[in-house]
């Protein structure tokens, strides 16, 4: 079973929320939804809506009304969004290393370090041991936060188990992430297994140009694809 057609009602937790409205009209927005049990169906709200509590109604079904979902958005005044790793807005260009591991058949480069990236070689995996990822921004942002996942190599799993981030504004001179009231650069505990994604929230946040990530510890091998999370600053 599944939801074809579904209104979505906004609220602040008040009795009487209203709902979406359409052109100025009362009633709500009848967004399209699945046409099967397993597919995704995406939609986007122009204008978004901003509330605390979200309800969705079910005017038509399959079999039974049963739903799966997510909700996609930020904090009204937050400062969260995906700075261009996945999506591609970093160039590769922008995505450098100490070195990366190669051989006749493929290249694990440095530009392939991008969150949820697929294929057979899918990640930045180092060929030795003393080894960064640097990220130019290009311009100062404010990093709020890091997401970082593992990799998987000819069914060996590998991953940074913790790292430092370092911050430079020309990348010559870096600096370390500290820890919270101390002069010592924080370690951070990174995966536990080749797919699944840790993120850290910086607080204070970074104001930089250039992000550098040096793993500490790994298993079997240094392999990464990462996300930094920020805005530009105000």
């Amino acid at each position: 079973p599944w939801r074809p057609n579904t209104p979505v009602s906004p609220g602040d937790g008040t009795c009487g929320s209203g709902r979406w409205p359409v052109g100025g009209l009362a009633w709500g927005e009848l967004f399209e939804g699945n046409s099967d049990a397993h597919g995704i169906k995406d939609n986007h709200i122009d204008p978004p809506i901003i509330a605390r509590y979200i309800r969705v109604y079910p005017t038509d079904s399959y079999n039974r009304p049963t739903l799966r979902m997510e909700l996609l958005g930020c904090e009204v005044k937050g400062c969260s969004l995906p700075l261009g790793m996945e999506n591609g807005e970093i160039k590769n260009a922008q995505i450098t290393a100490s070195s990366y591991k190669k051989s006749w058949y493929n290249s694990w480069e440095p530009s392939l370090a991008r969150l949820n990236q697929e294929g057979r070689v899918n990640a930045w995996q180092s060929n030795n041991n003393q080894q960064w990822l640097q990220i130019d921004l290009l311009k100062a942002k404010k990093i709020t936060a890091v997401t970082t996942q593992g990799c998987k190599s000819m069914s060996t799993e590998q991953f940074v188990k913790t790292y430092v981030t370092l911050y430079s504004d020309e990348g010559t001179e870096w600096k370390p992430y500290m820890a919270d009231s101390t002069s010592v650069g924080k370690v951070f505990v990174g995966n536990e297994n080749s797919s699944g994604q840790v993120k850290h929230f910086l607080n204070p946040p970074i104001f930089s140009r250039f992000i550098r990530i040096v793993p500490k510890t790994w298993n079997r091998s240094i392999c990464l694809r990462v996300e930094l999370f920020g805005c530009d600053p105000s």
